[in-house]
């Protein structure tokens, strides 16, 4: 197993910046933070990484090696299906890559990997997340395209969770939680795995989409997932969308994530409601529906609501993980409630490269590429690539590449649904971006059970077949305003809206 974990980068240079010092300088910034000779002087070369080459795919040269970046092609040798830069499994595995774009006036871009030594991520998530994208995410013109998953991946991470808390229409499972007074909030009787990952860093979704169709017993077409709204409604208002939703079948109804626990719905009160709601309608239908919350909360509040939500038969959880700590999803993810978890991407927007299809235009013709090993036992301080590469405009992205941002890194810390702006609705998400997502939540090739990439904002059901035709049936379809704003009712939208998904 090495002892380094790989992460790619796509660096957007001015004109006369050198790319071996821009290297460096990430380097330094993401490890160290010392100057290069200081930390040469204290023989601390180690805590900075290493960075390698291969020749860039259409390069002419090095056949066999990884595929790292091309235009409109999966990167990574081992990636899977997807567009761009990124949008595979593992972008850059097989070492790195840094290759210059563009020469003369204008920007530039060089794609690299490095390898950072595991001790500097000390198996922790937060500080690993530090590492990708700390002191850099202020400066500008830094993208991250690829990390090789299996680095920091834990053992037995595919097979998720153990199924437990499951309910059907005429019972309610038993949830092993007591509330302890003492410690302020509820608490599992179960004896709480570590936060590593069993083994490893992460450890992905704790039951993912295999597991989940067996648990509830959906197999074979796409689920539906619908929102209660708007904030402001009563408690009393929202579990009767909610009883409408599900007497029309819809499979997940979960609260918008503007819900939290405002004095019209607070949340224990809209729990009980709506999930009441939820159980009458299956005793009419025999069909139940699921009910997820938002446990979004202040982060030392956060694990309470999740098993207050688990003590009051909701079956799943709606999560906003950049406002109360991605590492967070993850240790809910590991406390064996059988809930699944639900990530929103709100206040994600700032983390992300918007410019996705720049990450395929890295130049056909134009400049060379170069990059040294800054191992200093192995550097001879000589280029290690000088390949005709693409030119071509070089916007300054920066950020997560979309795909690996919602698709691979949420399924990584434990999300069992992904949401992401569907293209054509309310968002600039483009239909390559949203391909990417797709392909990272379900991907085989990574080391963590699939989860559900759930496009939404702004879904319309006239569109439905077109969207099951492309995206497939191991996607969950969020659509909210269409169905209020239909006028034949909540109920028979909703019914129409299953049907539309084969139901």
């Amino acid at each position: 197993m090495s002892d380094r974990f790989h992460v790619t980068y796509l660096l957007t240079l001015t004109a006369d910046e050198d790319p071996e010092e821009r290297i460096r300088a990430l380097q330094l910034e993401q490890s160290a933070e010392l100057p290069d000779g200081v930390v040469r002087a204290l023989g601390m070369q180690e805590v900075t990484g290493t960075v390698t080459a291969v020749p860039l795919a259409g390069s002419g040269s090095g056949a066999g090696s990884a595929t790292v970046a091309g235009a409109g092609s999966a990167a990574g040798a081992n990636s899977g299906a997807g567009p761009g830069v990124g949008s595979g499994a593992e972008a850059g595995v097989g070492g790195g890559s840094a290759a210059k774009s563009g020469s003369g006036a204008g920007p530039r871009q060089i794609q690299v990997t490095i390898g950072w030594p595991k001790n500097n991520h000390g198996n922790e998530i937060t500080q690993f997340l530090n590492v990708l994208f700390g002191n850099i995410s202020m400066k500008r013109g830094i993208a991250i395209t690829g990390i090789q998953w299996k680095d920091v991946a834990g053992v037995s991470t595919t097979t998720g969770g153990d199924g437990t808390s499951d309910r059907d229409v005429s019972t309610h499972g038993e949830t092993a939680y007591r509330n302890d007074t003492a410690s302020g909030g509820y608490v599992t009787t179960r004896d709480e795995p570590s936060n590593s990952g069993r083994g490893g860093l992460l450890a992905g979704p704790a039951i993912g989409v295999d597991r989940l169709r067996e648990k509830w017993g959906i197999h074979g077409r796409a689920l539906a997932c619908t929102a209660l709204k708007p904030m402001g409604y009563s408690s009393e208002k929202l579990a009767d969308l909610a009883f409408r939703f599900a007497m029309g079948g819809v499979d997940i109804i979960k609260d918008d994530h503007g819900l939290a626990n405002q004095p019209t719905a607070p949340f224990a009160e809209r729990v009980r409601l709506c999930v009441e709601a939820v159980d009458r309608a299956a005793q009419k239908t025999g069909r139940r529906s699921r009910y997820f919350p938002n446990i979004t909360t202040d982060p030392h509040r956060v694990q309470e609501r999740f098993e207050q939500a688990a003590n009051m038969g909701a079956d799943g959880v709606l999560l906003i993980p950049m406002l109360v700590g991605p590492a967070l999803m993850h240790h809910l993810a590991r406390l064996g409630t059988g809930l699944p978890i639900m990530a929103h991407p709100a206040f994600s927007g700032t983390y992300i490269a918007h410019d996705a299809a720049a990450f395929r235009a890295m130049p056909e013709t134009g400049a060379t590429g170069m990059v040294r090993d800054e191992n200093p036992e192995t550097s001879s301080n000589q280029p290690l690539l000088d390949h005709d590469v693409p030119s071509a405009s070089a916007p300054s992205l920066h950020g997560f590449e979309p795909g690996l941002f919602y698709g691979g890194l949420m399924r990584a810390l434990g999300a069992d649904f992904t949401i992401y702006p569907n293209t054509g609705g309310r968002f600039s998400f483009t239909r390559e971006v949203c391909d990417g997502i797709n392909n990272h939540a379900r991907n085989d090739d990574l080391p963590f059970a699939p989860c559900f990439p759930a496009p939404g904002g702004g879904m319309q059901r006239d569109r439905m077949a077109y969207w099951l035709e492309n995206y497939g049936a191991d996607t969950t379809f969020l659509m909210g305003g269409s169905l209020f704003e239909d006028p034949a009712g909540i109920e028979a939208a909703s019914r129409a809206f299953m049907e539309s998904l084969g139901a």
